[in-house]
């Protein structure tokens, strides 16, 4: 295989046509015409990230977060980029386009909750975007919760030691929710416009529990990388299917949080 290879394995799951505007989505480093025969595949490219590829042999690495996001103005050894270029060693990143599409982050993390009995498949769209992409989903629970108790269920099938959550005004009568993988929070309208009791997301800066506080809105944050890292294991899934002569290696220094909690 090829790294252009690579990107048409991803592309045709998660087309990076669907990136929003804004977004770094793509081969950001290497030669599309480069041969490769294994991947490492991670959350994010961090120096360590790039190490770990050098060590055990890797041609090119597949994140979820871009590892190129403003324009770089220096490289020095501190940047990732700086030993991808030095070991060449590619990058390919899938970062909203995998967050958008039909069977992508969001629906794999839906059916997470699914199968620790949180909610009910099939999910629905949380929002519509322009040329009928959908961001975030929706669905019904599999029981009446209150949000002591879904706050609980989400720590179980998240992972995250410290959920965090606002009990609003529906608290003890939440039936349906909502949820966006990542940085979520500004979409608490969208998530009442389909009818959702809460909503599911991460990244909650203090005016958005202020507005859920204003909406009495019940909200949980379940920390960005909770609720992203399953991006690891979708692109574990979709390699395996579609380019099973490629070696897979799933980064041990790349799906570990930054941070403890104490």
């Amino acid at each position: 295989m090829t790294v252009q290879d690579v990107f048409e394995v991803i592309d045709r799951r998660a087309p990076f046509s669907l990136q929003e505007p804004w977004d770094r989505s793509g081969l950001l480093v290497g030669d599309p015409k480069r041969e490769v025969k294994k991947a490492l595949l991670t959350l994010d490219i961090t120096t360590t990230v790039v190490k770990e590829a050098a060590v055990i042999g890797a041609d090119i690495i597949l994140s979820h977060h871009p590892v190129i996001w403003d324009p770089i103005k220096r490289i020095s050894p501190k940047h990732p980029v700086w030993y991808l270029v030095q070991k060449n060693i590619a990058a390919i990143c899938a970062h909203t386009n995998l967050d958008i599409a039909e069977g992508g982050l969001n629906d794999v993390f839906g059916q997470i909750l699914a199968e620790n009995g949180i909610v009910l498949a099939p999910f629905g769209p949380l929002e519509e975007l322009p040329g009928g992409r959908v961001l975030g989903r929706a669905a019904d629970c599999t029981q009446i919760f209150d949000a002591e108790a879904l706050a609980k269920s989400l720590k179980a099938a998240t992972r995250c030691e410290d959920v965090r959550y606002y009990a609003g005004d529906n608290k003890d009568a939440i039936c349906r929710v909502a949820w966006c993988t990542g940085s979520g929070g500004d979409m608490m309208e969208q998530a009442l416009r389909v009818g959702a009791d809460a909503l599911i997301t991460a990244d909650c800066k203090h005016s958005v529990w202020a507005e859920a506080h204003n909406l009495g809105f019940t909200l949980f944050d379940c920390g960005h990388f909770f609720t992203e890292v399953p991006a690891v294991n979708w692109f574990g899934q979709v390699l395996s299917e579609d380019a099973p002569e490629l070696h897979t290696v799933i980064s041990t220094t790349g799906t570990m949080p930054f941070f403890k909690v104490l």
